[in-house]
């Protein structure tokens, strides 16, 4: 009988049994289908009771599970920390022999030959002074430039010498020294290019062009352009001259179309100037101490006085003893705090404090320069802010607060680039003279001799019947055209700054009439005066970054690549480091390709305006994703230590995740070939551990859960290394010191983990 009407059959039989006696028949029907209700029941209780039973057991074996990897994270982290130290000792120790047996090699080949007698580009330097000194009639341009270029090298490796060299292994009275030295070749430099422009001031008669009735020279080596000109015809409608070969163009004020008077325009591409800024200093130093600033465990109280490094190892000890009284846990807590504070401090010292010789500014910018400069108040230091005392950062409270009104360039804003323009009106020298058969030509022991324009009013000036009485009518402005310069990156319109030598500072008032032609590269402004002038761009132009990727391309050889905001930069880390090449030619193509240490790479790369190295409070002006900062700088030790078999790259979950947890991708990678998406793996650190996702990079909802068959690590790097294989995991036991310490050096400055953001 079909269900349906068996069903129906009982519905009936149920009916009439409340009017009448069941028969035998239907009395059997319905005890066979209370039997089957009650036989449905019991399986269905029976089966409610195997899936909790299922479900307990689960639980069971998940608890049993994060025991196991529980007890196991805390024997491993027993093990790993310490060995993590070990590593880095080890290889702090190594490269700082090698660095140092460098520097003193590079000392003796730079100033002292094998018999102990000077060097002779020293030597050179010095003979071109006596000539500057003892006014030698027979000195040329052409020997003042190749004494110029000697004295720029020497420049260079004693800048490089005292950025490079430990304060342990440089004296302060030797540092002090050197730095004096640099001072007084800058100013020699500086004498040599006035003497160039004297001599050639001197004769300029013997080379007055038969068309214009005019001077018109142009002198050039690597690193100056020099043009002059000589004012001989004195035409009163004399507007202006280009150097078309040149892209140099100015503009004559009227009131010296008649005036003896000569124009230099010099372009050093060198920035001897930024550097008499105080405000540079103080920016420097900030950047000098930006990866030290940082130290683990709790910040002391503000009323604490800060304490001298024998002292607070004096002072750890002493609180040893209470301690061990304390919990199982806070006990654990301690000790590991402990680990992590001897790891900082191995980090801190493998690294020689770092200053920045880029003679440009170091700082940064922001989208809207209103906002900024309404946040950032004269009561921030720069840095770190006043009120967050940290150890070991004392020094930061000695830096002098500055406040910069709205004219004059903010070096954590603004940087210079493309050298310096010194835009100078000159008087003419008296030129010499023929009579007789004879050149008579009057000496002068003055020098160069600068024209002051505008000219100083008088009081015997009588107002024409325009002018009000008592007031001169304004001096025509001095007009300046030149084409951005070369080795430089421009990605905006750059906004130009004169130097005001009483306040020491780049200013941008007495600028305007200010026109750019981005196609051409041609940048058009005004003057009210003759002046020293530079070109400035926004220092955080290409930040926040948009993407990060490190990719080991063979042993100890890899590429890191970040998308910034208008260009995307590649370089090669070895033993030394290159900005790769691209497939066009740029304003830094004498810079791509070259070989250099980390250090080198960083001072050039800013110089060039091809800047990604965030300053020390780059914070306060471009956004950032916030991370604890002493998991950060731990994790940069870390990817450095694996990235020789390991490729890293940013996760778009690390946008999202909380501040304490840090997300990356990373894959094991043995040569150069392309990695697939699907073979990138997500991984989380913590400050307490780390560990792998079970989630890819392509889910939708971030989940913490843990990947099947692994387990917790204390740190990056012993995830790495206990997931790698056999071969990779040879490689990371066996990095070369000098590329871990280049890489570490590359990431610590570019700040990735923090300066990734993600694009909307």
């Amino acid at each position: 009988m079909p269900p349906k009407q068996k069903k129906k059959q009982m519905t009936s039989i149920v009916s009439s049994a409340k009017g009448q006696r069941l028969t035998r028949s239907e009395e059997k029907l319905v005890r066979q289908e209370e039997e089957k209700k009650r036989s449905e029941e019991e399986e269905i209780r029976l089966a409610a009771e195997r899936v909790e039973q299922e479900r307990i057991e689960k639980l069971r074996l998940e608890e049993e599970e994060r025991t196991r990897i529980a007890e196991a994270d805390k024997e491993r982290k027993q093990n790993e920390l310490p060995e993590l130290i070990q590593i880095l000792e080890r290889n702090r120790i190594a490269v700082t022999k090698m660095n140092k047996n460098l520097r003193e090699m590079n000392k003796w080949q730079r100033y002292m030959r094998c018999d102990g007698t000077p060097d002779p580009a020293i030597s050179q330097a010095i003979n071109t002074f006596i000539n500057l000194t003892k006014e030698n009639p027979n000195v040329d341009v052409k020997s003042l430039f190749e004494g110029g270029g000697t004295i720029l090298q020497l420049l260079d490796e004693l800048e490089i010498l005292l950025s490079d060299t430990p304060p342990d292994e440089l004296p302060e009275a030797t540092a002090n020294q050197y730095q004096q030295t640099i001072w007084d070749l800058q100013e020699l430099l500086s004498n040599i290019n006035d003497k160039v422009t004297d001599i050639l001031l001197q004769k300029a008669i013997d080379l007055v062009d038969i068309e214009t009735g005019n001077m018109q020279e142009v002198v050039t080596d690597e690193n100056i352009t020099l043009c002059l000109w000589a004012n001989f015809n004195k035409n009163p409608r004399f507007k202006g001259y280009a150097f078309v070969n040149h892209n140099v163009e100015f503009e004559l004020p009227k009131p010296l179309a008649m005036s003896d008077i000569a124009v230099r325009i010099l372009h050093t591409h060198y920035d001897h100037i930024s550097c008499r800024s105080p405000t540079f200093y103080a920016h420097q130093r900030a950047f000098k101490i930006k990866t030290t600033a940082v130290e683990i465990g709790a910040a002391p109280n503000e009323d604490e006085e800060p304490q001298a490094e024998g002292e607070q190892q004096e002072t750890i000890e002493d609180q040893k003893a209470p301690e061990e009284q304390k919990a199982p846990e806070d006990q654990k807590a301690s000790e590991e705090q402990h680990t992590l504070e001897a790891m900082q401090s191995i980090d801190e010292e493998g690294k020689a404090p770092r200053l920045s010789r880029t003679k440009s500014a170091a700082s940064t910018s922001s989208k809207d320069e209103t906002e900024i400069k309404s946040s950032a108040s004269s009561k921030d230091v720069i840095g770190e802010d006043v009120d967050k005392k940290l150890p070991g950062i004392d020094t930061i409270q000695e830096i002098p607060t500055v406040e910069i009104d709205d004219n004059i360039v903010d070096f954590r804003l603004y940087t210079p680039l493309g050298g310096v323009y010194y835009y100078d009106v000159l008087k003419l020298p008296p030129q010499p003279k023929f009579v007789k058969g004879w050149r008579i030509v009057q000496l002068k022991d003055t020098g160069l001799q600068t024209c002051i324009y505008p000219p100083e009013s008088t009081k015997e000036d009588i107002p024409t019947p325009d002018e009000k009485e008592g007031e001169n009518p304004p001096a025509p402005p001095a007009g300046i055209t030149i084409k951005l310069p070369p080795k430089a990156l421009f990605f905006e319109q750059p906004k130009p700054a004169r130097w005001d030598p009483e306040g020491q500072q780049w200013r941008t008032d007495g600028i305007h009439s200010i026109t750019f032609e981005p196609e051409e590269q041609i940048l058009s402004f005004k003057m009210d005066t003759f002046n020293i002038f530079t070109l400035t761009q926004r220092y955080h132009i290409n930040m926040p970054f948009q993407f990060w990727e490190i990719r080991p391309l063979a042993e100890n050889d890899a590429i890191l690549t970040v998308v910034a905001a208008f260009i995307t930069v590649k370089i090669r880390i070895k033993d030394l480091c290159q900005l790769c090449p691209v497939s066009v030619v740029d304003n830094i193509s004498n810079l791509r390709g070259k070989w250099m240490s980390a250090s080198s790479l960083i001072v050039s790369m800013i110089n060039a305006g091809l800047n990604i190295f965030p300053g020390a409070d780059s914070e306060k002006y471009v956004q950032i994703n916030a991370k604890n900062k002493q998991l950060t700088l731990h994790l940069y030790t870390e990817m450095a230590l694996v990235s020789s078999a390991i490729a890293l790259r940013c996760s778009k979950w690390n946008f999202t995740s909380d501040h304490e947890e840090i997300l990356l991708q990373a894959c094991e990678s043995l040569s150069s070939e392309m990695i697939a998406d699907e073979d990138w793996s997500l991984y989380m650190v913590r400050p307490e551990r780390s560990h792998k996702l079970k989630m890819k990079e392509s889910s939708e909802e971030l989940s913490n859960e843990i990947a099947e068959n692994t387990d917790f690590y204390s740190n990056l790097y012993h995830m790495m290394r206990g997931l790698a294989s056999d071969a990779a995991k040879e490689r990371i036991l066996t990095i070369d010191n000098l590329f871990n310490s280049n890489m570490h050096e590359i990431l610590d400055a570019t700040q990735l983990l923090t300066h990734t953001v993600q694009v909307n």
